[in-house]
């Protein structure tokens, strides 16, 4: 039987908030479960010595721009967040927590989450600002709130992340089938692609001039 999709993301990654539009689709035509991976990517970067770059570069305002372009092609209305990258520790144990405990509102929370970080603009960086966000769900807030404290959260959000490292994860998205990787919202055409021919097609097959170097 084929393996799981594992999708690695950060709460603060904006290609992260683009890909998740698509990878449930991917997945679901391909006859695959998806795993929804919450990760620290701050603590990957720091394990790396590896940081995003800054808007005042070349490279940071080239991606500030692709990801506005990435988001308007994948038809997701799109605002930064302030602050811009923020702590998404909060709401990465709160979807843990919601994992755990309350499985039917984990997906509506990550989607939730991703809107109002990226779409509406808000500050969603503090577990309050987090417990509020799952209170407009109709979940019960301070249990969330509470349960973002518990060890055994905390200690699942660090193993979710380890775990990240030892499969080689660098950045998010991060998607994994079958032991093969693929990184950013850029290459779900590629792994869609795999999924279906996986390494039997010759390079080149079925890419378009888009996706061809240049």
């Amino acid at each position: 039987m084929a393996g799981p999709i594992e999708f690695y993301f950060d709460f603060s990654s904006a290609y992260s908030a683009i890909a998740r539009l698509q990878i449930a689709d991917i997945a679901q035509r391909h006859g695959r479960e998806l795993r929804w991976q919450a990760i620290s990517l701050g603590v990957i970067f720091r394990e790396l010595r590896h940081a995003p770059p800054s808007p005042e570069t070349a490279k940071g305002r080239y991606i500030w721009h692709d990801v506005e372009r990435s988001a308007r092609e994948a038809g997701m209305a799109w605002r930064w967040p302030d602050p811009f990258p923020f702590n998404s520790i909060p709401a990465a144990r709160a979807f843990h927590w919601l994992q755990a405990q309350d499985p039917a509102h984990a997906l509506p929370f990550l989607h939730a989450m991703f809107e109002g970080s990226f779409s509406e603009g808000r500050n969603l960086s503090t577990p309050d600002a987090v417990a509020g966000l799952t209170r407009e769900l109709g979940i019960d807030g301070e249990a969330v709130l509470s349960g973002m404290a518990e060890p055994d959260i905390k200690s699942r959000l660090q193993a979710a992340t380890s775990d990240a490292v030892i499969a080689g994860v660098f950045g998010a998205p991060t998607m994994i089938a079958d032991g093969e990787m693929f990184w950013g919202a850029d290459r779900l055409p590629y792994l869609d692609r795999w999924l279906q021919i996986g390494d039997e097609a010759p390079a080149g097959h079925g890419a378009t001039s888009e996706e061809s170097p240049r």
